[in-house]
């Protein structure tokens, strides 16, 4: 009987332990932190991800415009995605709709390169003028800031324990090497606990440390790696890499990564370094290093089942975790200065994993690639960019719950997905038309958005693409255009506004109707893909008659480059009816749009100086015949107050 209760004390015991545990890792599994998700920096999580196309038609992925350009990695917290702007500007974001649920100012302003992290329900902020901000996670209230130093805050923010950690420097330029670094530990109360000046007399630029145990790991812009104990400052070990190594490593930017007593690191001198580390005792071991020239680098290594994942000036690379000789490279359309992300939600025992990255150039990307820890070459799953909108992704992604995040230059943040839109989220179909918003999918505020009509038509090289539409108050008829790839499906949408498209500003004259005209995923309507570009659309004749519009000069504008673009409008006589006039427009490619028209004041301006200019005449006669004798009135002064009439009567008929 004793040894029966202990059983069952034993397995009640185990079973209070699974309750226990549970909720903390499905917490964890789908949250990203801090950069690089954890104190590890790791890189890794078992969320799942998407892993084909995020920009199906049915696809819940958004994009959204804010106030600056984005340079550090989104972090996320269960239906919040958090990042900070280079205006100084923090916001959390709904994480399935991209819909601003608050937003906060902290202070400085410019190129943030410096990234956020969560801890005890705050959000933590450094700054480029040198001061750390803690806002709360739920609704944005500052909860404390801090004067730390006068240099820049250029590292992540690392948070365990109650504490967070970060490193300054001064710095002409990302190029420059930086100097006055300082490392620091605040509490989450705001009160510093330590600071420690680095030993090499450099700073430390994106040079984040890694948390293990009791130290404090990190490396600073003259090659140097420190450990310190994490709660005190002091210093455990100090190494010169440079040394160490036999090269000149130089400028270290990339932040530690720790895995199974060794650290992974990058170098700017081309490098990819592998350095033993006892966790126990906190001390460097110099006798297990390894090294690869892979590039310039400032891309922080993930490492997954004994694969070392890392970006470069010369794209992107895998490594063996041993001993860092070569597996795979893999080419880019630029440098990937991010540091890569990895959803292992796939791999089933034979180490499957997809890995995620951006691209720091003028035509800027997100990747997705397989890796099947077997084979010797990746598999490009999808990658997605847009010039107008992912130029220079310099930072990384993070993965949270089937979606990624990342953000732009451009000012634009991205959550991409495989979700697939419900009833609930949108009231369009991808197959036929509808009325009502979507919610904003495009980006559009939808509260702006009057009517949506969608079609669906598959694209095939040597067939012209024509998306016709019948909702009466759709005032887009068709869009037409001659594809110069196979694309298969790809839906065109149209958004009926009640006045300035989101992405646009005013245009001056009257205006009939303002629209938003997307055809596929966002950056599939390029010259590349397609040419001569149609649109035909339909104005009411009550419009133009109750603004009195001269029907030749109404126009289709296309808004580009910021700017109002007047594009070749003819009128398709043939077609017009008794409700509406019809019209075909040349466009280069899709985006906002408005019909506008002039109203008719040149011809009512001639008329009254015909009028004016006929009295003076009369005027002139009547003097003439006060010095002559009376006449019966000839028909000459007739016909000419006739033909007056008549040409009245022209005019004003074209008009309408």
């Amino acid at each position: 009987m004793e040894e029966m209760n202990k059983k069952r004390i034993a397995l009640l015991s185990g079973v209070i332990l699974i309750i226990l545990i549970l909720p903390s890792m499905a917490c964890a599994s789908s949250n990203w932190y801090q950069f690089q998700m954890d104190e590890a920096n790791s890189g890794v999580t078992g969320d799942e991800s998407p892993i084909s196309d995020p920009w199906d038609d049915n696809s819940m992925s958004w994009e959204k415009q804010l106030s600056d350009g984005i340079d550090c990695t989104p972090i996320v917290i269960d239906d919040l995605v958090y990042v900070a702007t280079g205006d100084n500007t923090v916001f959390a974001i709904h994480k399935k709709t991209g819909e601003i649920e608050w937003e906060s100012s902290s202070s400085g302003s410019g190129f943030l390169v410096s990234n956020l992290a969560y801890g005890n329900d705050m959000i933590f902020v450094p700054t480029m003028n040198g001061y750390i901000y803690a806002f709360d996670a739920d609704n944005g209230n500052e909860k404390w800031n801090a004067k730390v130093s006068d240099a820049q805050l250029n590292t992540p923010v690392k948070y365990d324990n109650n504490k967070i950690f970060f490193g300054d420097c001064s710095v002409g330029g990302a190029s420059e090497t930086s100097s006055a670094g300082t490392y620091y530990c605040y509490d989450d109360e705001g009160k510093e606990v330590w600071n420690r000046t680095s030993n090499s007399g450099t700073g430390y630029y994106w040079a984040g440390a890694a948390v293990k145990g009791k130290y404090l790991i990190y490396g600073d812009d003259g090659s140097n790696l420190t450990s310190v104990n994490k709660n005190t400052g002091d210093t455990v070990d100090e190494i010169d890499a440079s040394s160490v190594y036999g090269i000149d490593v130089g400028n270290i930017r990339s932040s530690i990564m720790y895995d199974d007593n060794k650290i992974y690191f990058t170098s700017k001198s081309g490098y990819c370094y592998a350095l033993g580390f006892e966790s126990s005792t906190g001390l460097f071991d110099t006798t297990d290093k390894h090294k690869a020239n892979i590039g310039i680098s400032t891309s922080t290594p993930v490492i997954y089942k004994e694969r070392i994942y890392v970006g470069h000036s010369n794209g992107f690379s895998c490594l063996k975790a041993s001993d860092l000789t070569s597996i795979w490279d893999f080419s880019t359309d630029g440098a990937v200065q991010s540091s890569p992300a990895i959803s292992s939600h796939d791999d089933a025992g034979n180490g499957d994993v997809y890995i995620y990255f951006t691209t720091n150039t003028a035509e800027g990307k997100v990747y997705c690639i397989k890796d099947d820890g077997e084979n010797n070459d990746p598999e490009l799953k999808w990658s997605y960019g847009n010039p107008d909108k992912t130029a220079y992704s310099l930072a990384g992604v993070s993965i949270s719950d089937g979606w990624v995040y990342y953000g732009t230059d451009s000012n634009y943040l991205f959550g991409l997905t495989n979700k697939e839109k419900t009833v609930e989220d949108t009231d369009s179909s991808s197959s036929g038309s509808s009325s009502g918003s979507s919610g904003g999918a495009t980006g559009e505020a939808p509260e702006n958005i009057v009517l949506e009509d969608n079609l669906q038509t598959i694209i095939t090289v040597g067939n012209r693409a024509n998306y016709e539409f019948n909702n009466p108050s759709n005032c887009i008829m068709s869009i037409s255009f001659d594809p110069k790839m196979n694309a298969g499906y790809k839906a065109a949408k149209i958004e009926i506004l009640k006045s300035t498209s989101s992405y646009a500003t005013p245009i001056s004259g009257e205006v009939f109707q303002n629209m938003n005209i997307w055809v596929g995923k966002v950056g599939f309507a390029t010259p590349e893909n397609m040419e001569n570009i149609n649109v035909e659309f339909k104005v009411l004749r009550s419009w133009i008659n109750e603004n009195n519009i001269d029907r030749s000069s109404i126009k289709l504008n296309r808004y580009h480059d910021e700017k109002w673009n007047s594009l070749n409008t003819v009128e398709i006589t043939e077609r017009e009816d008794q409700d509406s006039l019809y019209f075909s427009a040349e466009t280069p490619g899709f985006s906002p749009f408005v019909i506008t028209g002039e109203k008719v004041q040149i011809v009512k301006t001639a008329i009254e100086n015909d009028v004016a200019e006929q009295e003076s005449l009369e005027e002139a006669d009547s003097a003439e015949q006060a010095d002559t004798p009376k006449e019966n009135p000839g028909f000459e002064g007739i016909f000419m107050v006739i033909g007056l009439l008549l040409s009245v009567f022209c005019i004003k008929k074209k008009g309408q």
